[in-house]
């Protein structure tokens, strides 16, 4: 797969990196490593420390956390990315992301990379802490 394609890819189906002009994605796709997945294999254990941000390109993942009330898990597809969390705020993973299908296909950013984009938009880093709250907001038991 050439980095064009997953520059195109990156503006077109990632919604966060719309900040991004093409020249400025250009920076950074030839960093990516792609990793294609079975299904059932995992991307992410709980507890570890991610050292990129992962996007989804192709087919699809699970994304398993530990709640009060028990394990909740969150369909994750092409076009969502993980481990804003814990490469931002250099904390350890609070959900294990396994592969749903085979040939799930996930780009990473490595996190050098990914601090010269937050260069370039610093608007990025709250955008992504945001949608990363109101994912995991979403799957808590609404209050009574």
């Amino acid at each position: 797969m050439a980095p064009n394609d997953d520059t195109i890819f990156l503006k077109s189906s990632v919604d966060v990196m719309s900040f991004f002009n093409e020249d400025q994605l250009r920076r950074v796709t030839p960093d990516i490593v792609r990793t294609v997945y079975r299904a059932g294999q995992t991307v992410i254990m709980r507890g570890e420390v991610s050292s990129g941000f992962y996007i989804i390109k192709k087919g699809r993942a699970s994304a398993a956390y530990k709640t009060a009330g028990g394990t909740v898990s969150q369909e994750l597809k092409a076009g969502d990315f993980f481990g804003v969390v814990t490469l931002l705020q250099d904390m350890p993973s609070d959900a294990s992301i396994k592969a749903v299908e085979d040939d799930t296909t996930i780009l990473t950013i490595p996190a050098d990379s990914f601090r010269k984009l937050l260069e370039m938009q610093p608007l990025l880093k709250k955008s992504l802490l945001d949608k990363a709250a109101q994912a995991r907001k979403s799957l808590q038991p609404p209050q009574p």
